[in-house]
């Protein structure tokens, strides 16, 4: 005994394994995917803490600043910020080593020598936990992050918010909890699903693999019993014929008779081993496909690993063998059915014979009338081992040996016959198509003309031909008339023209390529769609992150203007031209003016509307009056201002409008309220005018934060409407204008750190694109296969039913057909009718066969009736019917030319 069979119980283990994973892994994206609910629609909901130092400028104080955070400074990960005016220490800046306990240190002081515009000072803002590692470059890009932020809302007239502001971009930039991007969190909670039903189609289809497997050898294992319960059948048979080979042989054919029966006795002894070995061979693969514990013979398993497909095989060469002996023992011997033994192997060869004579073209008239009366010779042979060896003499052994020697001289004539004919067809193929024959179409088409013949019990002859020593040095006649008929088919395929478009039925290659695209929609495809599914996430994450690139949405209009100041302050236009095609320079710092602007610049350019209600108040402000103006140094129609000294200016600012529109300003903090903004309009002494940065309650925050961030449009404002210069422009011209700008900062404000790499987030997504479209792939192809072989067996039944009309058309056409080929083609077949009868006896067999063959199919449960073997068995069926229907076209159509002959 040897030990249980590893394949049976992995497929045991398989068989509840994989369902329980795929539900585990359903079970496991279902948790992912509240998960990801949770994190994509999470809200900042943890408070920061402010820790504020005396005596900072710009009226940020510990009240100031948690008036401003009440209800906007919230994380997901509550954190402490210590807001200082001094430098950081090395230690602080660089080791996250801070005092109270703070996890983010901020500087809002400036080194009044070297103010940092330009180039941020990350050296005056600091994270803990960043900082304290061995890479310094996540702590400066948040630290640049956190300063840029404060100086943004610095730079807009904002002191507490621009606090708060930097801790919110703290909060975006290391205490946000993870991504929450939702194309990754999606990506996340589907791949185990997607795992799991990309196992549960390949578990399917490994249990159908298996399934067909079980069936396979089910099939095998029913042959080889049937061969094994026969084996005392076989030997009584051989020993029968060789008692009558005894009996029957004397003088001379003693030797011959010795010699036949060794030869049956042999062949006895080869099937009987081979069954004995592959009956251990199934022993070993019942253990590994079906049972773990089932006995095996004491002989072990075999040194090399056992393969169904050739233990198949085996077995159903061993069962033709074993019918081949039968068979072979009764024709050696004289008995009767000989003659059908015989039968069977001539069918083959006349059925493609039958075919080759109708093609008239190829054949010279010579040609045609050797292949009839060799066809007819060969038939003749056929009737003679029906009837001459009907008792059994003290000769039948002679006869019976001279009997088979004439059988291969007919065939060798026979065989060469067609070899020269098909030597001859091969130099009638066009140029351009391949003259070779495929060898698999040429054994294809032997192997369903011996089904035809055998009824389809089988489907090869030669096991038969073995055991009757008819296995000559030339091949059979059946080959080289396939081969003929696969040229002439060829011919006909080059003169329709249709050679090149496809390859023709019979086997004959044209010369093109046909790439096959299997390996590209089985991998290639999904692979491409999971590299381009992963490039689209990362682009668009990047492209959300964007400093540039963006496309606008905004659709507010301006919802309010209003002025404040002396409407004298603003200048008539220097240019009378453009007074007389414009409205007075005051009368366009209107409401309807300024929107109409602000419509026109978005219909003329990139631009668009706000991103939310706004209302503003434009400040007349004399320039001289507020701060220092210089030249600047590369723009004609730019000034240069201070920005410390703007800074100072921007309280006198607020003060002047809250003095006028107290909604607008915040009287706690000084600071422009929510939903507003001051313009600033600079009126210079010389009729000049030109708008300033606007000051707006919108806090800037986020990594990548236009709100502002561009400190020029605060201290090089440009002038317009200058004497003598070509440069007048309406004032709410400039107004709008500077309002679509501050619509594109806004919308470009607030993005938070994308907090996962780009290179993370594509694989992610990529993997879970390409198990989904593989999951999709094998079930849309699983789904597709079922319907096909539903469709194909549906058209099976169909067939089925129309080949039983076929049948019993030619059933009852059975009288006259004998009549034809028997009483009509008999007188001038040259063999007395014994050609004529042997060829109708075998048609008449072939019929009853293919009629019980019909009859069993139909009685078949529905259930049966589906599959390929279902329709494999239909086709063969509709084959041999087809073959049963030309021969009886042509036995009518030559016997009617053949009476019209006699006049």
């Amino acid at each position: 005994m040897v030990g249980k069979g590893p394949r049976a119980a992995r497929v045991y283990r398989t068989k509840w394994i994989v369902p329980v994973l795929a539900v585990a892994l359903a079970a496991l994206s279902a948790g992912l995917g509240q998960m990801a609910q949770a994190r994509i629609l999470a809200k900042p909901d943890q408070p920061i803490t402010f820790l504020v130092e005396d005596g900072l400028p710009y009226g940020i104080t510990q009240e100031s600043v948690d008036a401003v955070a009440e209800g906007r400074g919230l994380s997901y990960e509550p954190f402490t910020i210590l807001i200082v005016e001094r430098e950081l220490t090395w230690d602080e800046s660089q080791h996250g080593e801070f005092p109270r306990g703070a996890d983010v240190m901020l500087s809002v002081g400036m080194d009044e020598e070297d103010v940092d515009l330009t180039l941020t000072d990350a050296s005056r803002a600091s994270v803990a936990k960043l900082a304290a590692g061995d890479d310094w470059q996540p702590n400066y890009d948040a630290s640049s992050s956190i300063r840029k932020t404060f100086l943004n809302n610095l730079t807009q007239g904002q002191g507490p918010s621009a606090v708060v502001g930097a801790a919110m971009t703290a909060a975006s930039s290391a205490f946000d909890g993870g991504t929450r991007s939702p194309v990754f969190w999606v990506s996340v909670a589907a791949l185990p699903l997607l795992v799991g039903l990309l196992m549960m189609a390949l578990w399917a289809r490994y249990l159908a693999r298996e399934r067909r497997r079980r069936r396979v050898f089910a099939l095998a294992r029913l042959e080889l019993a049937r061969v094994v319960l026969e084996l005392d059948l076989l030997d009584a048979h051989v020993s029968i014929a060789g008692a009558e080979l005894d009996r029957a042989a004397k003088g001379g054919a003693r030797r011959v008779a010795g010699d036949i029966q060794q030869q049956l006795q042999a062949d006895w002894s080869t099937i009987r081993e081979e069954s004995l070995e592959l009956a251990h061979e199934e022993q070993v693969l019942a253990r590994e496909l079906l049972d773990p514990g089932a006995a095996v013979h004491e002989r072990g398993a075999p040194a090399e690993p056992l393969e169904l497909p050739r233990f198949a095989s085996r077995v159903a060469a061993l069962r033709r063998r074993a019918d081949a002996l039968v068979a072979a023992s009764s024709l050696r011997v004289g008995h009767a059915g000989g003659g059908t033994v015989l039968g069977q192997i001539a069918l083959s060869s006349t059925l493609a014979l039958d075919d080759v004579l109708q093609r008239r073209h190829l054949l010279t008239a010579d040609e045609g009338e050797v292949l009839t009366r060799q066809r007819s010779e060969l038939l003749a042979l056929v009737h003679e081992a029906e009837t001459s060896f009907a008792e059994v003499g003290p000769d039948v052994v002679a006869r019976h040996a001279d009997l088979l020697t004439r059988w291969r001289r007919a065939e060798h004539r026979l065989a060469t016959t067609l070899a020269r004919i098909e030597r001859r067809a091969k130099r009638e193929v066009p140029r351009g198509v391949t003259s070779h024959i495929d060898a698999g179409a040429l054994t294809e088409r032997v192997e369903n003309r011996t089904r035809v013949a055998t009824g389809g019990r089988t489907e090869t002859l030669e096991e038969l031909r073995a055991s009757l020593d008819l296995a000559p040095k030339t091949e059979p006649p059946s080959h080289p008339a396939e081969r003929i008929l696969l040229i002439a088919e060829a011919i006909d395929e080059a003169k329709d023209g249709s050679g090149a478009a496809r390859r023709p039925r019979g086997g004959i290659r044209v010369d093109r390529l046909s790439p096959d695209f299997t390996p590209l929609a089985a991998v290639g495809l999904p692979l491409v769609v999971a590299v381009i599914a992963g490039f689209a996430a990362s682009s668009a994450m990047e492209a959300g992150d964007a400093t540039y690139g963006r496309t606008l949405v905004g659709d507010e209009p301006l919802a309010g203007l209003q002025v404040v100041g002396d409407p004298a302050l603003l200048p008539p236009y220097s240019d009378p031209a453009l007074a007389e095609r414009e409205p007075p320079n005051i009368e366009t710092l209107s409401l309807g003016f300024v929107r109409d602007a602000m419509a026109s610049n978005a219909d003329r350019s990139d631009a668009a509307l706000l991103p939310e209600r706004l209302d503003i108040v434009v400040a007349l402000l004399p320039m001289d009056d507020y701060v220092t103006v210089r030249p600047h140094e590369r723009g004609e129609n730019l000034v240069q201002l201070d920005y410390l000294e703007l800074l100072e200016v921007y309280p006198r600012i607020t003060s002047k409008v809250a003095a006028v529109s107290p909604d607008t300003i915040d009287t706690a903090t000084g600071e422009v309220r929510p939903g507003h903004a001051v313009v600033p309009l600079w009126i210079a002494d010389d009729g000049s005018y030109g708008v300033g940065l606007p000051l707006t309650g919108t806090l800037s925050s986020g990594v990548d934060s236009r709100l502002g961030a561009y400190y020029f449009n605060a201290t090089e404002p440009a002038m317009w409407n200058r004497p003598g210069e070509d440069s007048m422009i309406p004032v709410g011209w400039l107004v709008a204008s500077r309002m679509s700008d501050l619509g594109r900062e806004m919308e470009y404000n607030n993005l938070r750190a994308a907090g996962l790499p780009a290179s993370a987030l594509f694989w992610t997504v990529a993997l879970a694109t390409w198990t989904g479209v593989q999951a999709l792939a094998m079930v849309g192809w699983s789904i597709a296969q079922l319907l096909l072989r539903n469709a194909g067996s549906r058209r099976a039944r169909r067939q089925l039913r129309g080949l039983r009309e076929k049948l019993n058309a030619l059933a009852l056409g059975l009288d006259l057909s004998r009549l034809d080929a028997v009483a009509v083609l008999g007188r001038a077949d040259g063999h007395r009718g014994e050609a004529a009868e042997a060829d109708q006896q075998l048609y008449e067999t072939v019929l009853l066969t293919a009629w019980r063959e019909v009859q069993t199919l139909e009685v078949l449960p529905r259930r049966e009736q589906r599959g390929p073997d279902w329709v494999a068995r239909v086709e063969r069926l509709r084959a041999t019917i087809d073959a049963l229907a030309d021969r009886d076209a042509s036995v009518s159509e030559r016997a009617l030319n053949l009476v019209r002959s006699y006049g």
